[in-house]
């Protein structure tokens, strides 16, 4: 039953799309003003013995349940371009997220390289590319030849969907859906519960990408996993995939504080199965999805000097064993935010608090709103200040603000948000 039902989601989606994108229609751009888009995916499963990341030290892969992807859209409106990607991995830091964009920019030179979006989906059965899950607290377990193959892969992927990029239209769809399997430990109440879906076709109505953003730890494998998986994601995708075609872009949200799936079993066949019913919600969400008339983009980027409180995080900065620049006691982290029409993103740096989320929802205002976690950086988690004054009233707090540069991240990330204006 529950495949009767994916396949007449999808013939419905399909069909409607078509009626959306139909060049005859005279609410519909004509192709001179339509953005353009194309996208590509390949595989960056990283080899066996690996250190994986996200529980405990030293723990090596063994096996792979499903492959780890990296997933690029690229659009441009003839004028400004932009980069949408997406890892199967922990988080990517700053300075391995700006030295992919920078690889990007040179390969492709009108893309300038803060307009290159790298996000992380956050798996915890993915290598270490941060290096804190090495064989010990003294020694990272980064693969560097791993990663220099990842921003050659980078920048290949997003050659590859620059040169496929044709006139395309959008359709955007936005409404709170509570995923009974999704619920915050330290905050039972504080979730965001926003699900947006995009659906970028052709002119003929063939999708040629989608983008889904929503809030959940990618976290059913447990530590006693030591098999490469992107977790609920992979189930995610491999059902879109089934549905509609082109590639499909899983955006994380806010999961900081600490928002995580009923874990039940632990089993990957758990895992696939919440990833399916996410991917069931979306295609329901799309059957009702608006078109969204072709604007100029508009982008804005700028940089933050969070002060680094966590002398622990600071001393493996200064050890090596993270990779991470600091400066008179300040990590400097990137933020962006831009429009296409009326879908309007933002970038979190890190895991923020559904707190954080809220009320970026409130600052991007409009219909649809992209809040996009781990991107431009994965610097820990961005916490309400209350979790360091007051610890004993949230479950966990002692170990979440252990990965958090300190009370000051959260509100000098709204500030910037707040400020900055995309043009």
């Amino acid at each position: 039953m529950t495949g009767l039902l994916v396949i007449a989601s999808s013939w419905i989606a399909q069909t409607k799309t078509a009626a959306a994108a139909d060049p005859g229609d005279p609410t519909t751009p004509s192709a001179s003003t339509l953005w353009r888009a194309g996208a590509s995916s390949t595989e960056i499963t990283p080899h066996l013995g690996s250190f994986l990341a996200g529980y405990g030290r030293n723990r090596r892969s063994t096996g792979e349940l499903d492959p780890l992807m990296l997933r690029v859209l690229t659009i441009d409106d003839g004028q400004k371009p932009l980069v949408i990607m997406t890892l199967d991995n922990i988080g990517l830091t700053g300075p391995d997220i700006r030295r992919i964009q920078q690889h990007i920019h040179t390969v492709i030179p009108e893309i300038p390289a803060d307009q290159v979006m790298v996000s992380s989906t956050h798996t915890h059965a993915g290598p270490d590319v941060v290096g804190l899950w090495g064989e010990s607290f003294w020694s990272s377990g980064r693969d560097e030849s791993y990663l220099d193959t990842l921003t050659e892969t980078a920048a290949t992927q997003a050659e590859t969907a620059w040169s496929a990029r044709q006139p395309v239209q959008l359709r955007a769809a936005s409404r709170e859906v509570p995923m009974p399997w999704v619920e915050n430990l330290s905050e039972p109440k504080l979730l965001d519960r926003h699900l947006t879906a995009l659906q970028f076709t052709d002119l003929t109505g063939t999708t040629i990408a989608t983008l889904t953003n929503y809030a959940c730890h990618p976290t059913v494998l447990d530590g006693e996993n030591t098999s490469t998986s992107a977790d609920y994601v992979h189930g995610f995708v491999t059902t879109m995939s089934s549905a509609l075609t082109g590639e499909h872009l899983f955006l994380q949200g806010a999961i900081g504080g600490w928002v995580q799936p009923l874990q039940g079993d632990r089993s990957h066949e758990l895992a696939i199965s919440l990833g399916q019913q996410l991917a069931k919600g979306v295609l329901d969400l799309l059957e009702n999805a608006e078109h969204v008339p072709a604007e100029p983009i508009r982008f804005a980027s700028t940089t933050l000097d969070v002060p680094l409180a966590n002398w622990g995080m600071r001393l493996l900065a200064f050890i090596g064993v993270m990779q991470r620049d600091i400066t008179a006691g300040a990590m400097q982290v990137a933020v962006a935010r831009f429009n296409l029409g009326s879908v309007a993103f933002v970038t979190h740096p890190g895991e923020t608090s559904p707190a954080y989320s809220l009320q970026s929802r409130k600052i991007l205002g409009g219909k649809h709103a992209v809040v996009m976690g781990l991107t431009q950086d994965a610097m820990g988690y961005i916490l309400k200040p209350d979790y360091f004054t007051n610890t004993e009233a949230y479950p966990h707090a002692d170990y979440l603000t252990s990965v958090s540069a300190g009370p000051e991240a959260g509100p000098l990330l709204m500030e910037t948000i707040q400020a900055l204006k995309p043009e």
